[in-house]
């Protein structure tokens, strides 16, 4: 006869990459809010949780009275830990919202917010750990618009064969690479694009850069530097994708025009509901 057994341990392991809970909102024009919840960081090593306790027992937000976890807000007038990474909030822009965390365990877990043209936000002093949750935009007052669009319920998608976008591409001004044909034609302005990029370098020390079209940034962005002269290197790469002409684009440079740039698209994600 067969026997059941009965699970009676907890299982610690939770899934790959998780996100459980961390639904983003706006708590006023300049404030987001991040809810409880917890995720693994993007390297998948180490647990990020807000509103629940960490490894040292250390809860933030603090619990308040009759069990109520408040959200986590990220304040857009403040630079650093729950506020912007840099500068100051620009107007008809659009910026990630990331998790931040310190696998010492030092300091509290924390939201920031960066433009989506940046590869990364910056980190402040003490953290190592980061994680995107989602995307919110600007209007022309400087204010967040609309609801903002959450990571949890993306959609990803693989590119096989993978599609070619661009061939022996170099543009030495930002020049807009279309992504239409691997990536359905949308306006949404949170599609991850996985990029597979081959880079040619003509001298040691050139580059390529990326940046989501509409974009007028020219630092912190997505690049490649040469390592060796005339010889190819192949890296792979996320990039936030902006919206020409009804469509996903991408811009690139090179540093120089005898520098050689080929993009394929491996695949992409993107979650087309506001909740």
């Amino acid at each position: 006869m067969a026997t059941v057994t009965s699970q009676n341990s907890p299982i610690y392991s939770l899934p790959h990459l998780y996100i459980s809970g961390m639904n983003i909102s706006n708590a006023s024009n300049t404030v987001i809010a991040i809810a409880p919840g917890q995720c693994r960081d993007m390297n998948d090593k180490i647990d990020m949780p807000v509103g629940y306790s960490n490894l040292q027992g250390n809860v933030v937000p603090a619990t308040l009275n009759l069990n109520y976890i408040p959200p986590l807000f990220v304040n857009s007038a403040v630079v650093g830990a729950n506020g912007l990474d840099a500068g100051t909030l620009a107007a008809s822009s659009n910026y990630g919202v990331w998790v931040i965390g310190d696998s010492r365990g030092y300091h509290p877990v924390a939201g920031i917010l960066s433009l989506t043209s940046n590869a990364y936000p910056l980190l402040p002093l003490g953290y190592d750990s980061l994680r995107l949750l989602g995307f919110v935009a600007t209007d022309a007052s400087t204010h967040f618009t609309v609801t903002p669009k959450n990571a949890v319920n993306e959609k990803a998608f693989y590119v096989l064969p993978e599609a070619s976008v661009l061939a022996a591409g170099n543009a030495t001004t930002f020049t807009a690479i279309d992504l239409s044909t691997p990536i359905p034609t949308t306006t949404t302005t949170n599609v991850i694009a996985y990029l597979d990029v081959v880079f040619t370098p003509a001298a040691i020390g050139d580059y390529v850069q990326f940046r989501p079209t509409g974009s007028s940034a020219t630092g912190g962005l997505v690049t490649i530097v040469g390592i060796a002269a005339g010889i190819p290197q192949q890296q792979y790469q996320q990039v936030v994708c902006g919206v020409g002409a009804s469509k996903p684009e991408i811009d690139y440079l090179v540093s120089s025009s005898s520098d050689a740039v080929t993009v394929l698209v491996s695949g992409y994600s993107y979650n087309a509901t506001a909740t």
